[in-house]
């Protein structure tokens, strides 16, 4: 019986290179001085956010699910996806 190699896999592929930049990374938010209950805004681009409620928290605040005042649902966030939420302050929601 004879055995055949195949061919790799890799041969010819090249990934995608890493930008040489620190400007294509985002850098963490701290969210651990926002509490569970409060209400922030969510923004998620230049032009785009709204507001919202913080339903729940991972206990190291790297994780949120906020629920939109908007009707919009419950959405979850990580702290690198470069998504800042700010508190609202009361009386303005």
């Amino acid at each position: 019986m004879t055995m055949l190699q195949s061919p790799s896999r890799r041969g010819g592929r090249r990934g995608t290179p890493l930008p040489e930049t620190t400007d294509a990374w985002v850098s963490p938010e701290d969210w651990s001085s926002i509490e569970v209950g409060s209400t922030v805004e969510v923004v998620i681009s230049a032009h785009h956010s709204h507001v919202g409620r913080v339903d729940a928290k991972t206990p190291d605040s790297t994780i949120v699910w906020v629920v939109s005042a908007t009707g919009h649902g419950r959405q979850m966030y990580g702290h690198r996806d470069g998504i800042r939420l700010r508190p609202v302050p009361l009386g303005t929601e």
